[in-house]
């Protein structure tokens, strides 16, 4: 059995933290299917982010091709809707609902014994995870505190970012 390299409970957090690479493996079956979830963006100011998040499946089980668009999660009103004509009792629209029950409730990965792996980098911003610290919450340091931090400490590092930009 292949263990989670990142807590299973943590999966709504990170699938919504921008920029996540996932892989669910059923251990049961052992079968594994790849997610890549991306925050759109506004079109006229591409650095401001939207509360919309599009999903792209690989079922293949290669990293790179095979990766089929499989619908959208609406983060504010917290609903998905699936892909232009995905058939309802397609794998894909099944994947599409397991996903979707693990954002509500992350605690089906231990119920239906699935293991929730991370690629080794950034789940918000993409980019490669070295500290260990930051692998095992699948967030570099920086990004941890966006998705995980006060308000109080997201204004610090804002702050911190600015200095260090200028």
């Amino acid at each position: 059995m292949i263990r989670s390299n990142v807590n299973p409970l943590t999966f709504p957090d990170l699938f919504i933290a921008g920029r996540a690479k996932l892989t669910l493996r059923n251990n049961e079956k052992e079968t594994h299917i790849t997610i890549q979830v991306k925050q759109a963006r506004n079109k006229k100011n591409r650095k401001e982010k939207l509360p919309v998040f599009f999903v792209n499946v690989s079922l293949l089980g290669d990293s790179e091709a095979g990766y089929v668009f499989g619908g959208t999660y609406f983060a504010e009103t917290k609903t998905m809707g699936l892909a232009r004509g995905l058939k309802k009792d397609s794998q894909l629209a099944k994947v599409m609902g397991f996903i979707f029950a693990a954002i509500k409730d992350p605690k089906i990965f231990r119920e239906k014994n699935v293991s929730l792996l991370h690629e080794g980098r950034c789940c918000r911003c993409g980019l490669p995870l070295t500290n260990p610290n930051s692998i095992q919450h699948a967030l570099g340091d920086d990004c941890f505190v966006y998705v995980n931090g006060s308000e109080e400490e997201k204004k610090k590092l804002a702050l911190k970012l600015e200095k260090r930009n200028k």
